[in-house]
């Protein structure tokens, strides 16, 4: 060891064998601790950097989903109504000839043109339109020898004494209709009900008296 200690103070430290045992110490100049941080080099990665640009990202993705779940809504509001524009227009079209009719009927009302065949062109065109509701699913409300229903009947009358039971629609006055599994409107009709009691009204009579 006084052998390196010798040579380094004589500057011939680098022309020396060492022993085995000799510790040789180099000292590198013009080299700090930041030149070797990992931003400084370029071989890392800023966790800061990464997580802005992950939210950018995500972000993008939203307004995307949203610009097209609205394009979607909007395409499907659009295709919703010319399905019904069209499905009305068939329906229209489907109800021309009845029209034709209900005009034939009516040119024939005339000196020399019997009520028989009136009655005969209109039963026609009567039939005709319910045969088109029909297919569109319009169906009557059943109502004589029903049960009066309050849900489907509108009770606009009442008849005493009748054969059928208490409660009993015996007559229809404006007919009901459903469209499809929809009531559109209830069946005016006339019901049953039971007849006054005259022992009772008698009482109630000399009551008031």
């Amino acid at each position: 060891m006084d052998r390196v200690k010798h040579k380094r103070e004589t500057g011939q430290l680098a022309e020396m064998p060492t022993e085995p045992n000799d510790v040789e110490i180099v000292e590198v100049v013009g080299m700090d601790d930041d030149a070797l941080s990992p931003t400084a080099t370029g071989d890392g990665v800023d966790p800061s950097s990464d997580a802005r640009r992950a939210r950018d990202e995500a972000e993008d993705r939203l307004l995307r989903l949203r610009a097209d779940f609205d394009n979607f809504r909007k395409r499907t509001e659009r295709e919703r109504a010319e399905i019904n524009r069209y499905a009305t227009a068939s329906l229209v079209e489907r109800l021309l000839p009845v029209l034709d009719n209900l005009e034939r009927a009516l040119s024939s009302v005339r000196p020399g043109v019997s009520a028989d065949s009136l009655a005969e062109g209109v039963a026609l065109t009567q039939r005709q339109l319910v045969e088109e509701l029909r297919r569109e699913g319009l169906r009557p409300v059943e109502t004589v020898g029903r049960q009066f229903d309050p849900a489907v009947h509108e009770a606009v009358a009442a008849e005493t004494g009748a054969e059928a039971p208490p409660n009993t629609v015996v007559q229809e006055l404006q007919r009901g209709y459903y469209f499809g599994d929809r009531l559109l409107r209830p069946a005016m009709v006339r019901v049953t009900v039971d007849a006054p009691d005259p022992g009772g009204s008698g009482e109630s009579g000399d009551a008031d008296g």
